[in-house]
């Protein structure tokens, strides 16, 4: 009861003071109303109607305080009574309210000035941030610019039979090292619906056919561009448009940048049908979007084939048409679990009638003119051929497992340039089938943008510090995996090889930008030679330090 009469005559009191406040604050008022004086006590009084304003205030906002007005409710000394506790339950209940409410208006008016928009490049001044690699951008991101790149450093050893080695072979497998690649990249954003990117590799060969007379083939170690195109983004109808050097809209794997490949290399598909000479990546233009709420994607690209690696081709009438389309059919907890199909395929006719289907092996070393070819059909005489690949992908927590098979059919093909035709049609084909598993709980992250896999983030970075006296640690993220991978090159008498791999690989990722991968490949080489010259096994063990920023 005296806590009760306590609290009613605290009020009582902070209520008279604050209307004896407001009476002086009126009287003063009045009296400036009426007065007649200098400047100088114009300001003077003005002062000190802001200085009782500020204490009016201050002086509610004790009043209405629960900690004034509940004072044994905010005490260790006293228990809050069943009364106390209603009415300071009616209180917190208001305070709620007005913070939503004022929460639901600030979001409104966020919403409204989105739905009214921003002119394009009102803002072009530029934060910096680091987004996996240096990136600037404008506020609204009408305008951005990432710098970048990656660098992977390869050291390897081999174990072949006697019997895979010269003459039986065009180059023998030797233990080495080198850097795989060294990028330097530029991409970025351009009044929002511009993107770009320049990228060059400082690690690479250009392959030039030689005179009709040999059969060998010229090559040189060069600088080359890899992406190199613009994009418009949101265009209608069609959704994006990309043109300018870029990758083929075919091979689940071959679309996965080199960053984010749970192995070394990827499969003899790439090698033999997605790269060849040309490294991957050709000139043309192609349209693509999503659909279904971005559980699916298409896409289609008209492209001028060529067999080198500076996007040129001087031949009228080569072309090529390749088209790909996917679809999730499960997808839940933002991609930790997940089902995706696709299906890619490509028409094409040669570069001046001349085609070469041929692979390196899964792991290797020294510059890429010294890389073994186990497999290779050599040059052929042909103008057309087709691709049809099918792909699958699924994720299961930590389980990742992924398979493609390719086949390729080329007609009319001949030896020697003016020679008869040795096969109406030659089918040639190759897949793969590998899983993997994330000892430490991750999941490999997909992107819906473009139906691949992309960047891994451990759940904890590596790190290994010592402070005071003690060592401080962080694991990284620990994956494990195996694949079988499988290529075909022989029909119709026109051979060139049958190859079956096995390789197991470790993957240990410092962050998401830096990460160490160790393989071990068996290759079982079925050669095309006459009485099986260069058959045999090779055993390899590979190891990379991979950067990309």
């Amino acid at each position: 009861m005296l806590k009760k009469t306590f609290l009613r005559t605290r009020a009582l009191w902070m209520s008279g003071l604050l209307t004896a406040l407001f009476a002086i604050g009126m009287t003063s008022g009045s009296d400036l109303a009426r007065a007649d004086e200098p400047d100088q006590e114009l300001t003077e009084l003005k002062a000190r109607l802001d200085l009782l304003e500020q204490q009016n205030a201050e002086l509610r906002a004790q009043v209405l305080s629960p900690q004034n007005v509940f004072p044994a409710a905010n005490s260790s000394e006293a228990p809050i009574g069943e009364e106390d506790a209603h009415i300071r339950s009616i209180v917190s209940q208001y305070l709620a309210e007005k913070k939503a409410e004022e929460k639901a208006a600030e979001e409104a008016k966020k919403a409204a000035a989105t739905e009214e928009g921003t002119e394009v490049g009102s803002d072009l001044n530029m934060t910096a941030k680091w987004n996996n690699g240096l990136e600037f951008s404008t506020k609204n991101k009408d305008f951005r610019i990432h710098i970048g790149g990656r660098t992977q450093y390869d050291g390897a050893a081999f174990w072949p039979d006697a019997s895979v080695s010269p003459p039986n072979i065009n180059q023998p497998y030797q233990n080495g090292n080198d850097f795989r690649r060294a990028r330097l990249r530029i991409d970025g954003t351009m009044y929002e619906q511009q993107d770009f990117a320049v990228e060059y590799d400082f690690v690479n060969s250009a392959r030039f056919p030689a005179p009709a007379a040999s059969t060998n083939e010229n090559v040189f170690d060069v600088t080359a561009f890899t992406d190199v195109w613009w994009h418009l983004k949101e265009v209608p109808v069609v959704g994006n448009i990309r043109i300018g050097n870029q990758k083929e809209a075919i091979g689940f794997e071959h679309l996965v940048s080199s960053r984010f490949l749970p192995f070394m290399e990827r499969s003899y598909n790439q090698d033999t049908f997605y790269g060849g000479s040309y490294n991957g990546f050709t000139p043309g233009i192609a349209i693509y979007d999503s659909y279904g709420e971005d559980t699916g994607s298409w896409n289609i690209g008209v492209y001028k084939p060529t067999n080198n690696v500076f996007a040129f081709d001087a031949h009228t009438g080569d072309y090529a048409v390749t088209g790909r389309v996917t679809k999730l059919l499960w997808y839940e907890a933002e991609g930790a679990d997940l089902l995706h199909i696709g299906l890619g395929a490509r028409q094409f006719t040669s570069v001046n009638d001349q085609m070469r289907y041929r692979t390196r092996d899964a792991i290797r070393s020294g510059v890429s003119q010294v890389w073994p070819i186990p497999a290779d059909t050599g040059t052929l005489f042909a103008n057309t051929g087709q691709f049809l690949d099918p792909e699958i992908a699924a994720v299961h927590g930590p389980w990742t497992f992924q398979s493609e098979y390719l086949m390729n059919w080329t007609h009319d093909v001949r030896k020697a340039a003016a020679g008869p035709v040795l096969a109406e049609q030659v089918f040639y084909h190759g897949g793969y089938v590998q899983l993997f598993y994330f000892l430490t709980g991750e999941h490999d992250n997909y992107s819906r943008e473009r139906s691949t896999f992309d960047r891994v983030k451990p759940r904890e970075n590596f790190f290994l510090v010592r402070s005071e006296g003690c060592v401080h640690s962080g694991w990284g993220a620990w994956q494990i995996g195996a694949r079988y991978n499988y290529l075909n090159l022989n029909n119709n008498g026109i051979n060139g090889g049958l190859l079956n791999n096995y390789t197991v690989g470790l993957n240990w990722f410092w962050n998401p930008n830096m990460k160490v991968q160790f393989n071990y490949m068996l290759t079982d080489r079925n050669s095309a030679a006459a009485a099986g010259l260069g058959d045999g096994t090779i055993h390899g063990l590979g190891m990379r330090l991979a950067h990309d920023f």
